[in-house]
């Protein structure tokens, strides 16, 4: 397809946080075929205290929403052979992370889709990409987290439930503060792959989660990454904070070395 024509553009869930982010920037961006799927809903906390119904609304929109949406643009893509489909998925597609149990299991199933699917699509030219961020600051996440804070955990066991508000919540919040992605730079990674002439299958948008996502190919077992981040959640949670806390400052230092380069043009 020439550059100069016209693309057609497909993102879902674009009202706010990455989808608005990206539909700005392709907006400002020269044309070429290809769809999103960004739409997603979040759901943590102990199992126990889940309902089917919230558990089978996750798979709703992050599974079978995409299900969906790729099942109707597919067929044009193949009478065209050419497309790109790029998927916004997550490390915890990859890695899950305690008390995110639906909403990890709905991003694996994710994964698992796009593994079968993108060998068959090679054979007509389209590409398919997941995209998979860390923790990302949005709308979306705070609401999440809001709702968690708020939450009813009379239905699990007391220690249960001090492991959730205690520990998980006061260590996710540090968390996003500290390794937390903007919107922006989630769509400054999508655009990027979304313009290469081989975008690749999977690409992680923060580079401090990839050696947590690939512990679990180091040893195969399971052992070692259960291990990891048994003793990283409840045992040395003190040092973790005081370790996201420098993360944090460093990433101030190097954003402000960064936007003087710019104001200095040379950026």
């Amino acid at each position: 397809m020439d550059k100069m024509d016209p693309r057609t553009v497909l993102i879902t869930g674009c009202s706010s946080g990455i989808g608005l982010a990206l539909a700005v920037k392709l907006a400002q961006d020269e044309q070429q075929r290809f769809k999103v799927n960004n739409a997603g809903v979040g759901l943590i906390g102990p199992i126990e205290c889940q309902s089917i119904e919230d558990m089978q609304g996750v798979f709703e929109t992050n599974f079978y929403g995409v299900v969906r949406m790729i099942k109707e643009v597919l067929p044009d893509m193949k009478r065209r052979r050419s497309g790109h489909i790029l998927v916004m998925s997550s490390v915890m597609g990859l890695q899950g992370i305690v008390f995110n149990d639906i909403y990890a299991a709905s991003k694996f199933a994710i994964e698992g889709f796009c593994e079968s699917l993108a060998v068959q699509a090679l054979m007509f030219d389209i590409h398919l990409t997941l995209i998979e961020p860390g923790p990302v600051v949005t709308e979306f996440e705070m609401k999440v987290y809001e709702d968690a804070i708020r939450g009813d955990y009379s239905k699990a066991d007391p220690e249960t439930a001090d492991l959730f508000t205690h520990y998980y919540l006061r260590n996710s919040k540090a968390i996003f503060s500290s390794l937390g992605q903007t919107p922006d730079e989630i769509a400054e990674h999508t655009l990027r792959v979304l313009t290469m002439e081989t975008p690749p299958f999977r690409h992680q948008t923060n580079q401090v989660y990839t050696p947590l996502t690939a512990l679990k190919y180091a040893d195969p077992s399971g052992h070692l990454v259960n291990d990891v981040f048994y003793k990283i959640v409840f045992q040395h949670d003190t040092l973790m904070q005081a370790s996201l806390r420098a993360i944090k400052l460093l990433r101030w230092k190097v954003q402000k070395v960064q936007q003087g380069a710019k104001n200095l043009g040379f950026l």
